[in-house]
This record gives C-alpha cells, sequence and structure tokens, in this order.
C-alpha cells in the first residue's frame, strides 16, 4: 500500500465520522440571543449546523479545539466584531470564508461561539 492511499483512506474515514446526524447533537444556548436576532438574518438552528458541520471538524462540537493550531473557542476573549474579521479573512490554517459564507451568517458564527 502506498502513503496515499493510507492518507487518502484515513480522510476518507475521518470526514464520515465527522459527518453524524445533527438531530443527535444536544442544542446550545447563546447566552444573549439579541445580538444574533438583531444583526442576523439566519436563525439560530441554521447557525448551529453551519457550525457544527464547518467550523466543528477543527473547533469541536462544544468550542474546545481537536486538532493542533486550531483556537480553543471557549477561552477566546475575542469580541464579536475580532470574530467576524477572523471568520471572514481567515487566520493562520483557517481559510477565510468571505467567499463561502454570506455575512448574515458569519456573524451569526461569531455570536454563536458566545455560547461555549
Amino acid at each position: 500500500m502506498t502513503k496515499g492511499f493510507i492518507f487518502t483512506s484515513c480522510l476518507a474515514v475521518f470526514m464520515l465520522v465527522s459527518c453524524e446526524n445533527p438531530e443527535k447533537f444536544d442544542t446550545v444556548e447563546l447566552k444573549d440571543k439579541s445580538s444574533l436576532e438583531n444583526t442576523s438574518q439566519t436563525n439560530l438552528k441554521d447557525i448551529e449546523l453551519i457550525y457544527r458541520y464547518k467550523c466543528s471538524i477543527c473547533h469541536g462540537i462544544k468550542g474546545v479545539s481537536i486538532i493542533d493550531g486550531a483556537p480553543n473557542l471557549v477561552s477566546s476573549k475575542l469580541d464579536i466584531d475580532e470574530r467576524v474579521a477572523i471568520i471572514l479573512e481567515g487566520r493562520g490554517t483557517m481559510p477565510p470564508q468571505k467567499d463561502v459564507l454570506d455575512m448574515p451568517t458569519i456573524r451569526g458564527l461569531a455570536v454563536f461561539i458566545d455560547s461555549f
């Protein structure tokens, strides 16, 4: 077996394991839902699902990083605007999301991190 085949196989297994049914997850409550409702057209359930499918692969379901280099979101001291900037432009190994997600979703994700 080649290294590429083993790597690809491991990656495929990791991706399949991380794609769990969202109905099985516990709902995370925001500390202050008003900031999400006032700044975003995306509802909380949608934001939670987007986080679980897009962000939790590196940052963990509950915001505790699961890979080297991914910040622990539970201990984050960043404000909403700083989080928005990082999600938009990326930082370190995190790719920018400005061409992938719309602004209400990005802002919703930045607010959602407060729930950890």
